[in-house]
């Protein structure tokens, strides 16, 4: 039976994103269930009643040590501390982990204050009072937490997760086939009721209203093209940058076909570029360098596509994407709303020729 164990990842947060991201990426090739704070939900349970939930639910407590104590309860102590003393009492098998050089971790991910320090390193001690691994950066954790759950689940009597299909009776089951149609049916009203009322606020510029897009020109020199002909010199690739004035419905009538079935960001930066590119070749030529020899690259400046990816999100026109993608693929994705979908109809779709009015 294909069995998958949850693992309670317990570590402090903003100094170990990167060293998190990792272990949750070493657990998702294993088959593993990852659970911590990342994946808390909202609920009405005070913090502590909902970490010793999940902990009893889980089959693996994997604890990071980093350069932090951690936040503390009304208990005087981190709650990394006090998960790990709970798994320890409830017997969870404990796989722990250390930094290998605390010396080495920058001074904006280490304790500053002298009584935090010291009970981290209380804390470090207890953990390595069991049997641990020392680890060097992000990419060596994920490594190490592979291969030490990877044999500790080769030995365990844990229970895990099974699939539904093998855990329910007959009747269960249609039970949930039932309930999964209801929810999809009052998810597709749901969406329905929102797109029709969305709604764009009257204080953002949407339509016809201009945007300075800008965007920037990498070119060579007249001068740097002769130098390099004459002289035998490399020519200098120089910079320009500059804005062309666009309006909302231009950009959505150039993006919006590639967002009918979702595309990455790199695919909308792809596109934004090629498009300023068209506009100062075609209509701008007055926007290009005068010192033009060869142009190298044109190209949307960061401000330009942050301010156009987040004003199309804010018109409701776009959104992130849906779609499941494998656990490897870390690209941005949007997709069209409703209201994106209404809005590419009405400036892309051909539309029929004016009839002529009839000789009398």
């Amino acid at each position: 039976m294909d069995r998958r164990y949850q693992v309670f990842i317990s570590s402090t947060f903003t100094d170990l994103v990167d060293e998190r991201r990792e272990v949750i990426q070493a657990l998702l090739e294993l088959d593993c269930l990852p659970a911590g704070m990342e994946m808390f939900p909202a609920a009405d349970e005070d913090q502590w009643t909902l970490i010793k939930k999940v902990i009893d639910q889980s089959d693996f407590y994997v604890v990071v040590v980093g350069g932090r104590y951690g936040s503390m309860s009304e208990l005087g102590m981190s709650y990394t501390e006090m998960e790990y003393d709970y798994a320890v009492g409830q017997g969870i098998p404990v796989l722990g982990f250390v930094h290998a050089d605390p010396g080495s971790i920058p001074a904006n991910k280490t304790e500053m204050d002298a009584a935090a320090r010291e009970r981290l390193e209380k804390f470090r001690a207890k953990v390595q009072t069991k049997h641990v691994k020392m680890y060097n950066g992000a990419e060596d954790l994920g490594s190490k937490v592979s291969r030490a759950l990877n044999i500790a689940m080769r030995g365990t009597d844990a229970e895990g997760w099974v699939r539904g299909r093998y855990a329910l009776t007959p009747e269960a089951e249609t039970e949930v086939a039932q309930l999964r149609a209801q929810v999809a049916e009052l998810k597709q009203e749901a969406q329905s009721a929102k797109a029709a009322e969305a709604q764009i606020p009257d204080d953002l510029a949407s339509g016809d209203d201009v945007y300075e897009m800008e965007f920037l020109i990498d070119y060579y020199s007249v001068s740097g093209l002769r130098a390099q002909e004459t002289l035998f010199e490399p020519a200098e690739i120089l910079q320009h940058t500059t804005t062309v004035p666009v309006t909302w419905n231009q950009i959505m009538a150039e993006l919006a076909p590639r967002l009918v079935d979702e595309a990455s960001e790199q695919e909308l930066v792809t596109a934004l570029n090629s498009y300023a590119e068209r506009l100062v070749l075609g209509d701008h030529k007055e926007l290009l360098p005068p010192s033009l020899g060869e142009l190298s690259d044109v190209r949307l400046s960061r401000q330009a596509l942050d301010d156009i990816l987040m004003q199309l999100f804010a018109l409701n026109v776009t959104a992130h994407g849906t779609k499941p993608r494998g656990v490897a693929d870390r690209n941005k994705y949007w997709r069209l709303t409703e209201m994106g979908r209404d809005t590419l109809l009405r400036l892309r779709a051909i539309k029929k020729p004016a009839a002529k009015p009839l000789d009398t």
